[in-house]
């Protein structure tokens, strides 16, 4: 039993060059952000409040942006989740708040740079003749701004740190019509696929003619409105904010994120074959005008997210079994 457990003890230790390696990894790593960084010449208060100021001024000369952003978010459902993004992205960074204040690093050469970037690009949507997609170069110049002041009085090494609610900001900026229009038709395409299986697997005779499905006392076409963007977008959201959180492995992380796309499919197909079903087999009505049309997607939403938060769960124990982090934690405590 002793030996045993000295041959579990010794399988547990790092061998010493694994050890050497990642310290000199770790080492070249925080040489770079040290040359990206220099330190701070006055005190961390001072350095606060000027940081508050910017981004005071930033959202001031954003304004009337901004009130266009959140019309667009009341008047199109796929943006409905906009005007949480900001405060996901605070919260993600409050939670290394103490750090964050505490700085005494800054990056004034990065930092300018991208405020400039990000000023220039603002100035451009307003020039370019850009049409629906000049808001959404206009919000990626905001976020790019803000990129810019928190590296300028952060430092690179902290913007690493808060790298992921820093990218986060990101879904503020609406997708320009070319990947939007994209997106929704290869939902809509996938969508229209998996329900003609379901009509098979379920032996329900239907005449298909490319997005149209005719049954026997009711037809159906599946629209663009009809592709799931809204959920399909909110699930994305939702999985990376929950993996960044539970979960440590990025392959583990970008594994759930693709995990999504056929969810959102699925979720989708059984929606529009059910109504469909309904509408044939027992009153058109359930197409044409109920509440079963306008609001049946948030019980399989809802579904959709018992199924990801449950595989995350599992992922989470995967990465607790192969004591993902452990080892890393252990070299860093011996270093």
């Amino acid at each position: 039993m002793a030996l045993a457990d000295q041959m579990n003890t010794a399988t547990s230790i790092p061998d010493k060059d694994q050890i050497m390696s990642e310290n000199d990894g770790r080492k070249s790593q925080v040489g770079t952000l040290s040359f990206l960084s220099r330190p701070l010449p006055f005190s961390p208060s001072v350095r606060n409040g000027l940081i508050l100021f910017l981004v005071a001024a930033a959202c001031a000369v954003f304004w009337h942006p901004f009130l266009t952003l959140y019309t667009l978010s009341q008047e199109q459902e796929h943006y409905s989740h906009i005007v949480l993004i900001p405060l996901v992205s605070l919260y993600v960074l409050y939670g290394n708040r103490t750090a964050i204040l505490a700085s005494r690093e800054w990056s004034p050469v990065l930092g300018v740079v991208l405020i400039g970037s990000g000023g220039l690009g603002y100035g451009l949507s307003n020039a370019a003749g850009l049409g629906s997609d000049s808001l959404s170069m206009t919000m990626a110049s905001f976020v790019v701004i803000c990129w810019g002041i928190f590296l300028l009085g952060y430092g690179a090494e902290l913007f690493r740190q808060g790298l992921f609610g820093l990218l986060f900001l990101l879904f503020m900026v609406p997708l320009p019509e070319v990947l939007l229009s994209a997106t929704i038709q290869f939902l809509q395409r996938m969508s229209a696929e998996a329900s003609d299986v379901i009509f098979g697997l379920l032996g329900v005779p239907v005449f298909r003619e490319g997005f149209s499905f005719s049954l026997t006392n009711f037809s159906v076409h599946v629209a663009e409105e009809c592709s799931g963007i809204r959920s399909f977008l909110s699930l994305i959201i939702t999985v990376l904010v929950a993996g960044h959180f539970f979960l440590r492995s990025f392959w583990t992380k970008l594994g759930i994120v693709a995990f999504v796309i056929p969810l959102a499919i699925i979720k989708n197909a059984f929606r529009i074959v059910g109504l469909t079903l309904l509408a044939n087999y027992v009153d058109p009505a359930y197409i044409t005008n109920s509440v079963l049309h306008s609001s049946g997607g948030i019980p399989l939403f809802g579904l959709s997210l018992v199924v990801l938060f449950s595989l995350i769960w599992l992922l989470r124990r995967v990465e607790q079994r192969m004591g993902y982090g452990t080892q890393k934690t252990c070299i860093t405590s011996e270093g």
